[in-house]
């Protein structure tokens, strides 16, 4: 339900969408380095959940839309709508403790269907049709298969290739392109669970380096090698000051 916010909720709102818009104009212009400023991203929006709840994350978001059209133009805002959604999607999670499998599922099911949605909407702007796509990726296809039989052929099993596995590749091919959206939505899906698995990961850690009591992912020994690792590089970098004193949470 639409609220007034408080001054304090105004201001972290504002100064965290601005953080999120900065990590946005430098991955856009700096040649390396995007992906792991897209992550602070995610991570941005997600601290903003922990700390002022989700009405005031999505009051950020729509700042931080709103900012980057003015600024590099709409082009830039795609980016961050998928990662403040995920971003915020990630904070709800982890203030609920929701458990870690559960939710890596939810946001690669949920993150596939709107990159399908956002990719259909693209194709049917610029004028992108069905049959070209499909084109497109029978052209893959094809490609793909020709490697294949070279290879097979260069290490002496071009016969067992063609006799044994082709023919069910082919079958199977066959069934990919004739359900093609079905496909595709898969295909997003297998892309984007080491996706969000990495993110969540990065997140959690993170959030957790800050002070948010969040269940630490992943749990048991592994966790805990994690941890200190991740601690032993904080300390060491406090040493040679490149990390500053500073408070972990207000």
């Amino acid at each position: 339900m639409f609220r007034n916010l408080k001054a304090i909720e105004i201001a972290e709102g504002a100064l965290l969408a601005d953080i999120a818009v900065v990590f946005q104009l430098i991955a856009a212009f700096l040649p390396v380095g995007g992906g792991f400023l897209h992550t602070l991203v995610f991570i941005v929006f997600a601290i903003l959940v922990l700390r002022r709840g989700m009405y005031v994350s999505v009051m950020g978001m729509c700042t931080a839309l709103f900012l980057i059209c003015v600024l590099i133009g709409p082009h830039g805002v795609t980016n961050v709508l998928l990662e403040g959604m995920g971003g915020i999607f990630l904070g709800v999670m982890m203030k609920r403790r929701f458990p870690h499998i559960p939710l890596i599922l939810i946001g690669a099911i949920t993150g596939s269907f709107v990159l399908y949605c956002l990719i259909l909407l693209l194709g049917f702007l610029t004028g992108l049709t069905v049959g070209q796509l499909v084109l497109g990726l029978h052209q893959i296809y094809d490609t793909g298969i020709s490697f294949v039989n070279l290879l097979a052929a260069h290490l002496g099993l071009g016969i067992w290739w063609k006799s044994r596995v082709y023919p069910g590749v082919a079958s199977l091919s066959l069934l990919a392109f004739t359900y093609w959206w079905a496909t595709f939505y898969l295909l997003l899906f297998l892309f984007l669970c080491p996706v969000v698995f990495v993110v969540y990961l990065t997140t959690n850690l993170f959030v957790r380096l800050l002070g948010y009591d969040v269940r630490p992912f992943p749990d048991g020994r592994v966790g805990k090698l994690l941890r200190r690792a991740s601690r032993r590089l904080i300390k060491i970098g406090i040493k040679r000051g490149i990390i500053g004193r500073t408070g972990a949470r207000a």
